[in-house]
């Protein structure tokens, strides 16, 4: 007697056969099954002083839409509930669990967890903001975490600082390369898939693969993270119409590729929903500290010059920001009452003057130095309405810098690094959590020339410290009195290892900004 299948059989396949193409399959080698269904574990972010975001993700049997149960506490042991509720989440966003929870105490920690028919989740821990001004503010500054380029320790070292607020993420929380066939610099660990990222299944294999690191997963589920996109979670160098590895006779539509990396991107951080996937945001930390989350990529940035001799370098209409965005920024700081006003950034701000190593890349591009017409008319308002206490915090460039904030850093007469006449505030460069910094693209010891080539007086009397060699974070101090950076860097990135150096601390004072060398 031949066999039939019934009608609700071949749906129940056909959910199962779409469901699996939620992602590549490669990706199920790597789950934890102690973990089902939320193999990528929880996550919290954009902490408000009564409000937090709350993510995580199912990964599901079938496309049937899953109700999901969430609860806040008080304690560890989830006994003492404040909120819990249900809510249903389906295909359509690859089954994310995004939930944005009020009326909770500011500046206090908080546990939560999720819980399904199939399982019920890790336990996170959270911190709302405070809603006065405290004595202590701490974050650590991540940015550019190369999933090939080594193992992600700087996260499980950042897991470890039970005492900090918040992480914020400057960029590059992916990357979009395929495997490389550089047979002389293996890869520490390939990506999935093995080419360049493009379709939508694509992006959330990749941003799959880098949330099953059990390090990032663990920073994940112990800090409350503050997010902003750079270039590689869309294409590298990328800009608002295009992206220098972007080629749409080969790849498509930028504009498509770019709707598909922006979804993702709010599919897997916690960020707060908004209906047009922006990432331009502030943040309120009690009266000692504002913090300005900026898009340097997708809004408004002109593309790239090619060089720095270039005449539409100084042509009014190239902007990184753009109009609004410039605007908000500006006066949001000039009308802020925070002692510290952050700036997260994605690019240098500060002018470099590399001409010793190239005249043709004697300035950065892709950085502030290639839309210096903007820079300049922002550090002018600036200076016009007496602003101080800017702290920059920056990421991209893969190593580690402290600059005095001072425009014209080169004029001897509005600018004296001794006595900090000039200057309104310090920028901080994180370095690459484990993406290729110098000395792994040439030898250490030429590295650390290069390093201290740039560090010379003549040539940029504003920086006064940079590493070319390390990788690691910044954990980011603030109280009343001064902004203190201190660089933590990591023992190797090539096997797994949570060993860590601190090798530099700098701060600059209330209301007398100027870098000096400090103390751990």
């Amino acid at each position: 007697m031949k066999k039939t299948i019934s009608a609700f059989t071949l749906l129940v396949l056909a959910f199962q056969l779409q469901a699996q193409k939620q992602f590549h399959s490669q990706i199920e080698s790597l789950f934890d099954p102690a973990l089902k269904p939320f193999y990528f574990g929880v996550a919290s972010g954009d902490p408000e002083q009564t409000k937090v975001v709350l993510w995580t993700k199912v990964y599901p049997e079938s496309l049937a839409p899953i109700a999901v149960k969430w609860e806040v506490a008080t304690d560890t042991t989830m006994q003492q509930i404040v909120a819990t509720n249900t809510i249903t989440t389906d295909s359509s966003s690859a089954f994310t669990v995004k939930v944005k929870v009020d009326g909770l105490q500011p500046n206090q920690h908080y546990f939560y967890r999720f819980t399904t028919n199939l399982g019920v989740s890790a336990i996170g821990r959270t911190k709302t903001a405070p809603d006065k001004e405290v004595s202590n503010l701490k974050f650590g500054v991540v940015s550019c975490n190369n999933y090939q380029h080594g193992y992600f320790n700087a996260y499980g070292i950042l897991a470890q600082q039970y005492d900090i607020d918040a992480v914020i993420h400057l960029g590059d929380y992916i990357y979009e390369y395929g495997v490389s066939n550089n047979k002389k610099k293996p890869q520490v660990r390939n990506h999935i898939p093995e080419t360049e990222i493009l379709s939508l299944v694509d992006y959330r294999s990749r941003y799959a693969q880098y949330r099953l690191d059990k390090d990032l997963m663990e920073a994940h589920r112990l800090h409350p993270f503050i997010t902003e996109w750079d270039d590689h979670e869309f294409a590298n160098n990328a800009y608002k119409d295009g992206a220098g590895n972007h080629q749409e006779d080969k790849e498509g539509a930028w504009e498509a590729r770019k709707a598909q990396a922006r979804k993702v991107y709010f599919e897997w951080l916690p960020i707060a929903d908004n209906p047009e996937e922006s990432i331009i945001r502030k943040l309120n930390y009690g009266g000692l500290a504002e913090i300005f989350m900026l898009d340097e990529r997708a809004e408004a940035r002109s593309k790239q010059l090619e060089s720095p001799t270039d005449p539409n370098l100084f042509n009014k209409d190239r902007v990184m920001l753009g109009e609004n965005q410039a605007a908000w920024l500006t006066q949001g700081i000039e009308q802020s009452s925070a002692k510290w006003k952050i700036v997260s950034n994605q690019v240098l701000f500060s002018e470099l003057d590399a001409h010793k190593l190239s005249k043709k890349h004697a300035r950065l591009m892709d950085s502030w130095d290639g839309y210096p017409v903007e820079r300049k008319e922002m550090m002018d308002s600036f200076y016009k309405h007496g602003i101080k206490n800017i702290v920059v915090i920056t990421g991209d460039i893969h190593t580690s810098w402290a600059f005095d904030l001072v425009q014209n850093p080169q004029n001897k007469n509005t600018y004296d690094p001794k006595t900090g006449k000039g200057v309104i505030g310090a920028e901080f460069v994180t370095p690459s959590m484990s993406s290729h910094n110098l000395d792994e693209r040439v030898s250490k010891g030429f590295a650390k020339f290069i390093a201290s080539l740039l560090r010379g007086k003549k040539t940029n009397p504003h920086l006064r410290f940079n590493d070319f060699t390390s990788h690691g974070f910044i954990l980011l101090d603030l109280n009343a009195q001064r902004a203190k950076a201190t660089w933590l860097y990591c023992k190797t990135i090539k096997e797994h290892s949570l060993e860590y150096s601190t090798k530099n601390s700098w701060s600059t004072p209330i209301h007398q900004n100027k870098l000096s060398k400090d103390k751990y």
